[in-house]
């Protein structure tokens, strides 16, 4: 009986120290239960959510079991929300957010801290506040593919117990256009600010303005197809945005596509009448096709709707100046000397106008005006020079000169300027100077060198003119004028082949100048060429009396009499009073056997000079071929009255006076026999 009892007490206790067991654990989760509601009401009540909880808890604390996640408490830009395990958390760059609290089995969250990849700031992200845009930024900056979307899912709150991770909430990152922007904004490297206004773009394809700023950025950099692409998008979602279309004209304009931006420009005012610069880009448009009417009415409704728009009086007075308007174009820069505060713009082209109506003392006054409020300016005085140049002022011209030189030694225009303003006035040593600092300068200017090669060859300095001519044929391959005077110089040095050679090639290149062909004709004398020399004679037009006689004496010893007679002929025209004309005259029609216009040339021949013996002997000659004998012996015998010496008369007065008396005496015996 006693073991029995024994038993049952030993059974007693192995049924009851389970139960005592539970009771414990009960008592032990109240206690826990108490303590959470004084010292964590805010885990105490997220505890309580949910009845499995209880289990999961118990088994943590009794069980040593892992602990469950169920959710993070967070504040996100000011308001309380929840994100469990099976939610996402969205963030953008303006998001700003803190994890309060990790609702856990851990309830003291003792073990437990939290991690925000990509914005973790040390061992535990827990009641720190994060900011969307610094993982916005990071993304961006680390290059991370982002589709059109613009959704980056890589990132997640990793939740770690005793550091293994425990659990963890994806992040939603979105990308948003406005984020582009802002590094295009911040960005001083122009291709990535195209490159993040083109990711916006995609992003939102609708978006006209990031459009119109990367369009901008594009015709900054001279990018004008991709400006003009961008223009047309947003043209095409907006038809009637005319800054859009104004910016598409100065494109075309930029490009001289000037077709296209006048069809632009007339869109514009079409939608806007007042849009002045539609008349401005369509004045300009038409300017540079050179239609100046055209482009002076746009340009004077433009300054109708702004009347103190400079600029484009500005350009309204240069297209008067285009369309040889100068009194409006005067006009028009007298109002802008008057009323802009940039008076001197207007009054130099104003100045200038007055120096091509040769007004010389007005643009004096012009341009002194302008050098009163920029004294350094180089081209003023320039100016200025050819003004008082035009009024034969050469010391105000060369003063002037001077002084643009001195502002700006190494301008070789205003040197070259100085060096001709020498040069009218035989000054050429000086001339000299200035050209040759032109060379320095630049060698490679032709005017200054050729300037110095005409010199050179003015001065016979022969050689050195040679040596610059040579140069300006590399230069100026066709320059006719270059050719001839090298052809002149390598002449004089009697060099008469590479003269020949170059006197060639100035014909080759289109000169048509007789001395040229004289020239050459010379040389090719001097060759021993003659018919080339002949064929460059016949060229010259109109013909020297030298040249008529060089060419009848060569076609009359080729023994060609008509083109001698011809050439002789022109010689009477040019000559008509003078002796020697009819007796060269007389003289081809002798030589062709023509006696009778030679009696008649020689003839009129002595009308002008009667004591020409040698044009007796030859009359004579004449009359003896024609078998005038009586008159013969008259003209030979007044060419020896004249010259006892001639040759040619002289042995034939007693020849004739014999066949005269022989003739007599044949008529005597002719008679009597009658």
């Amino acid at each position: 009986m006693i073991n029995q009892r024994v038993n049952i007490k030993k059974q007693s206790k192995k049924i009851l120290f389970p139960i005592m067991k539970i009771l414990i654990a009960f008592v032990f989760i109240i206690l826990i239960f108490v303590f959470l509601y004084f010292f964590y009401p805010q885990s105490f009540r997220s505890f309580t959510l949910s009845v499995s909880r209880v289990k999961n808890t118990f088994s943590y604390y009794i069980l040593q079991t892992r602990p469950h996640f169920y959710y993070l408490e967070m504040e996100k830009n000011g308001k309380d929300i929840c994100v469990g395990k099976d939610n996402v958390l969205e963030v953008t760059y303006r998001d700003e957010f803190v994890v309060k609290s990790v609702v856990s089995d851990d309830l003291t969250g003792k073990y437990t801290t939290i991690n925000v990849e990509g914005l973790s700031k040390g061992n535990n992200d827990l009641g720190i506040l994060l900011r969307g845009i610094d993982l916005v930024n990071k993304i961006i900056k680390n290059g991370v593919v982002i589709d059109d979307s613009g959704i980056v899912s890589d990132y997640k709150i990793l939740i770690n117990y005793r550091n293994e991770m425990l659990a963890a909430v994806p992040l939603k990152v979105v990308i948003t256009p406005q984020d582009w922007f802002r590094f295009a904004k911040d960005s001083s490297n122009v291709k990535e600010q195209i490159e993040y206004l083109k990711k916006a773009i995609s992003m939102n394809k609708n978006d006209i303005s990031v459009r119109e700023i990367l369009a901008g950025v594009y015709l900054r950099q001279g990018s004008l197809d991709d400006a003009i692409s961008q223009y047309k998008d947003i043209v095409e979602f907006k038809p009637d945005d005319s800054v859009a279309l104004g910016e598409l004209a100065k494109c075309y304009i930029k490009k001289k596509e000037f077709d296209d931006a006048i069809k632009v420009s007339r869109k514009i005012i079409k939608i806007n009448p007042k849009e002045a610069q539609a008349y401005i880009s369509l004045g300009l448009s038409l300017a540079d096709k050179g239609l100046w009417d055209q482009a002076i009415k746009n340009y004077r409704e433009a300054v109708r709707i702004e009347p103190d728009n400079y600029p484009v009086r500005f350009k309204l007075g240069e297209a008067y100046k285009k369309n040889n308007m100068m009194n409006p174009a005067i006009e028009e820069y007298k109002y802008i000397a008057a009323h802009s505060k940039e008076a001197d713009l207007a009054l130099l082209p104003l100045g200038d106008i007055y120096l091509k109506l040769k007004k010389y003392d007005d643009a004096i006054k012009c341009y002194k005006e302008v050098i009163k409020k920029q004294p350094r300016l180089v081209a003023t005085y320039a100016n200025l020079a050819s003004a008082y140049a035009g009024s034969g002022k050469w010391p105000e011209e060369l003063d002037n000169l001077k002084k643009a030189v001195s502002l700006n030694p190494d301008e070789p225009t205003i040197r070259f300027n100085l060096g001709a303003a020498y040069e009218r006035k035989e000054m050429n040593s000086e001339a000299i100077k200035e050209y040759e600092h032109v060379l320095k300068i630049n060698p490679e200017d032709a005017d200054a060198l050729e300037r110095l090669a005409d010199l050179a060859l003015k001065n016979r300095k022969f050689g050195q003119a040679v040596k610059y001519y040579e140069k300006l044929t590399t230069k100026s391959s066709k320059n006719y004028s270059i050719f001839a005077n090298l052809g002149f110089a390598y002449g004089e040095q009697k060099k008469y082949a590479a003269s020949a050679e170059n006197y060639e090639k100035a014909i080759k290149y289109g000169a048509k100048n007789s001395n040229l062909h004289y020239n050459l004709a010379y040389t090719y004398d001097k060759l021993g060429k003659e018919k080339k020399a002949i064929a460059e004679y016949e060229k010259i037009s109109p013909p020297t009396k030298e040249v008529l006689s060089i060419l009848a004496g060569f076609y009359l010893k080729e023994k060609k009499y008509a083109p001698a007679i011809k050439y002789y002929k022109k010689i009477v025209d040019l000559e008509p009073k003078k002796a020697a004309s009819y007796a060269g005259l007389g003289y081809a029609y002798a030589a062709g056997s023509d006696w009778d216009m030679a009696i008649k040339n020689y003839r009129t021949a002595l009308k002008y000079d009667h004591e020409d013996s040698e044009l007796y002997a030859n009359l004579g000659e004449a009359y003896e071929k024609k078998g005038l004998y009586q008159e013969a012996l008259k003209a030979y015998t007044n060419a020896y009255e004249l010259n006892p010496e001639s040759a040619k008369a002289a042995p034939k007065i007693p020849k004739l006076k014999i066949q005269l008396l022989q003739e007599k005496a044949q008529k005597k015996t002719r008679s009597d026999e009658e």
